[in-house]
């Protein structure tokens, strides 16, 4: 069982997304904007962390850049989920070195992606 934040600004996601990684026994922890991960971040280091690029406050991107310069916390695996459908948006997710999800992404598309990165982690180990 692995600990997940979930960062995003719409409670509807959080609702969502958080039942379907509990059904796959997951521990989900919630953050309602960027700059509420991280504060949550400085206390606690999740297994991986579901973030959305467009919120209020910091950004998901933001929030990306402040993580992946943080030595405590710069291999955090982070996938992105985000209503944005550009093309930008995934390679610059991909040269941050993190996953790009759209939320049109059906639920098992989601969770097999949470698994397929938690699991590459755990053979890293």
């Amino acid at each position: 069982m692995a600990n997940i934040l979930i960062c995003d600004d719409d409670p509807t996601i959080h609702k969502l997304v958080g039942e379907f990684l509990k059904r796959s026994g997951h521990e989900v922890t919630f953050a309602k904007d960027g700059l509420d991960a991280l504060v949550l971040l400085k206390k606690q280091k999740p297994d991986l962390m579901v973030l959305d690029v467009m919120m209020p406050e910091i950004n998901g991107y933001d929030v990306c850049h402040n993580v992946k310069f943080d030595d405590r916390l710069k291999d955090l695996p982070i996938v992105l989920l985000t209503s944005r459908d550009q093309e930008l948006d995934e390679r610059q997710g991909a040269l941050m070195g993190i996953a790009y999800m759209s939320k049109n992404c059906s639920p098992k598309e989601l969770t097999d992606k949470v698994n397929q990165i938690l699991a590459a982690r755990q053979l890293k180990k």
